[in-house]
């Protein structure tokens, strides 16, 4: 029996600014339904070039990128983030080369790796893991 995830407290939410990008718009509009729901503000990005447009434009606490994209891939954007916003928390999501990434390991500058398919409630946790502490 795994254990509901609880939303986080409201002062850290409102604070807590995520981009979502995924090539994916099912993927994306899943986890910007989840986590506005939970409280945090939400952008998406349908591509890696959009994402870095977005950063240039805000800052972001957390960073939700899908790694294998058309164009510009999520390691691209995870390298060019961190460069950006070195205090960046990033969660990378994949639906492919599983076996591959857990070999190789996670790639540096990234703080987590979540699996397609992934619940919402793994989706919250792998948030709340990577926040930065309230403010």
């Amino acid at each position: 029996m795994s254990l509901p995830v609880q939303s986080p407290p409201k002062r850290q939410v409102a604070a807590t600014r995520i981009l979502v990008v995924d090539d994916e718009e099912s993927i994306r509009d899943l986890c910007a339904r989840v986590l506005t729901r939970a409280g945090y503000a939400v952008k998406t990005a349908a591509s890696g070039e959009d994402a870095v447009s977005t950063l240039a434009e805000t800052a972001f606490d957390l960073l939700i990128s899908d790694i294998r994209m058309p164009g510009m891939s999520g390691l691209e954007v995870l390298e060019r983030a961190k460069t950006a916003y070195p205090q960046i928390r990033v969660v990378l999501i994949t639906g492919f080369g599983t076996p591959q990434i857990l070999t190789r390991g996670q790639p540096p500058g990234a703080d987590r790796i979540l699996t397609k398919p992934f619940s919402p409630a793994e989706l919250l946790a792998a948030v709340q893991e990577n926040l930065p502490p309230a403010r």
